[in-house]
């Protein structure tokens, strides 16, 4: 074991001297060489341009890529700033890219030469620029800092490609659970959702739940005779149609998407096929859902639609914490209902990487750890944004308390036994996170999907008749340190 001895302005301190005497010059795609392979940091000297603009006085600037929420944003940046006030000599640039341009928009700048030190990456794109040799080995950064070991981390924290050599960290720990208004709940008179897993509802108690809050615009709820589906004012649930969120409840049902192996397809196994068919019921045949097409007609997001009580209750990650905190909502969180077995939780990340074009990869990875450690940045932690991926954050009660704790922080009553203890359960990583090319895989999978949702086939016509589409494409899982 190393001995962390080196605090972040030493270790700055001695980057910033690094970076004085020379950048180094990245070998791999730039050049044509090492494809396939990450590209090792150590390598030659470029000359004297960084000492000339230290001596001269001009900062380190470092470019920092990612997407999210506005509210995300506007946190990215405050922490950016302290970075800078803790660091005069180096300028953090944020480079904010909304969700839906990002994978478009960082192409092209990696096709002009223009990329960022720092990046977000979704898992799919990870994989492609490391197996280029776009990307850091962040493996021997790990070996240089003292302040750091792997088994400081939750476990698959850490992205690996060839060798097993490390090309990127996950940028925080999320988890899906359910989001739902409280004052709704109580105008109803229905009880709040449990939050410990060991008190879950039952699906069909969770069910019911849901026809409680789901009513028509003449005061109807859906277990009334008179209730009109084709007049709801309110439903009971929504939730996106995204792998992330039908991932969770097929795990929950204790059901595969793809074998342990990753070799094969596998979300036409029985459970698997039933935790689909009963998220399509809560649409079709329980009316306490909205199709994608009603619900896209509103032009509201699902905070939005929560905070306007137009829906009861939502499921996305828990970086919505951060959203609902920032609004004039009461809401609470809880954990999703049993579906089969022991209650399973779902993990989701994304990468965060260190290009190989950087010219000052040692301040580069300052900023990089900085940005993991909640002791450097509880905000991104607090506010609701991001959970920790230091293991520690979830067993000491102190450390706990900074970023959990519901008097202090933007976290509700209910996240501690539903997001702080999932450490206590079993956990799977969702497929964006772990699946290799995974976003082929889901644009078969996902449109196939539309049809359960649009009550259109079910969801064993669906599964079954994609299977072979979706095959081909399977490449395995990423593996994860």
């Amino acid at each position: 074991m190393k001995k962390r001895v080196l605090t972040s302005a030493l270790f700055l301190a001695a980057a910033l001297a690094v970076s004085a005497c020379g950048n180094k010059e990245q070998t791999g795609a730039q050049d044509g060489g090492s494809a396939g392979k990450v590209t090792d940091s150590s390598v030659a000297e470029k000359g004297d341009t960084q000492e000339d603009s230290a001596q001269a006085g001009d900062k380190v600037k470092i470019r920092y890529a990612y997407w999210g929420s506005t509210f995300e944003n506007e946190a990215m940046q405050n922490i950016a700033r302290k970075y800078e006030s803790l660091h005069p000599g180096v300028e953090i640039e944020c480079i904010y890219i909304p969700n839906a341009d990002y994978t478009t928009k960082m192409s092209a700048m990696i096709a002009s030469g223009d990329e960022p030190d720092i990046a977000n990456l979704f898992a799919s794109d990870f994989m492609v620029w490391a197996e280029q040799g776009r990307l850091v080995n962040i493996d021997e950064w790990m070996e240089k800092d003292e302040r750091y070991r792997y088994e400081d981390f939750i476990p698959n924290c850490f992205f690996e490609v060839q060798n097993g050599e490390i090309a990127g960290r996950s940028i925080a720990n999320e988890l899906m659970q359910l989001y739902y208004n409280v004052d709704l709940f109580q105008e109803m008179g229905v009880e709040p959702l449990p939050a410990n897993p060991q008190e879950a509802l039952t699906w069909e108690e969770f069910v019911t739940v849901c026809q409680k809050l789901t009513v028509d615009v003449n005061g109807n709820n859906a277990l009334s005779p008179d209730f009109d589906p084709e007049k709801i004012r309110t439903y009971g649930i929504d939730f996106q149609k995204s792998s992330a969120v039908w991932s969770a409840f097929v795990y929950q049902n204790n059901a595969p998407v793809l074998s342990e192996d990753g070799s094969e397809y596998k979300m036409d196994d029985p459970a698997s096929v039933e935790a689909i068919q009963k998220l399509g019921d809560l649409i079709n045949v329980y009316h306490v859902a909205p199709d994608p097409l009603t619900a896209s007609s509103t032009n509201m997001s699902t905070t939005s639609s929560l905070q306007s009580k137009q829906v009861a209750i939502i499921c996305d990650g828990t970086w919505t914490n951060l959203d609902l905190s920032s609004i004039d909502i009461n809401y609470d969180v809880a954990c999703l209902p049993k579906m089969s077995g022991e209650p399973c939780f779902s993990s989701a990340t994304s990468v965060c990487s260190i290009f190989n074009t950087c010219e000052n990869v040692d301040v580069a990875w300052d900023f990089y750890m900085f940005l993991a450690d909640p002791d450097n940045a509880i905000e991104l932690y607090s506010s609701g944004l991001w959970m920790p991926l230091m293991i520690k954050y979830y067993e000491d009660e102190e450390l706990i308390a900074k970023w959990a704790d519901p008097e202090t922080t933007s976290h509700t009553d209910g996240f501690r036994e539903c997001a702080v203890e999932y450490t206590k359960y079993p956990n799977k990583l969702n497929p964006e996170t772990c699946v290799i090319g995974w976003t082929k895989l889901d644009a078969v999978i996902s449109s196939a999907l539309d049809s359960v949702w649009m009550g259109e086939k079910t969801a064993q016509e669906v599964l079954t008749e994609i299977k072979p589409s979706v095959e081909e494409l399977v490449k395995g899982y990423i593996k994860m340190k």
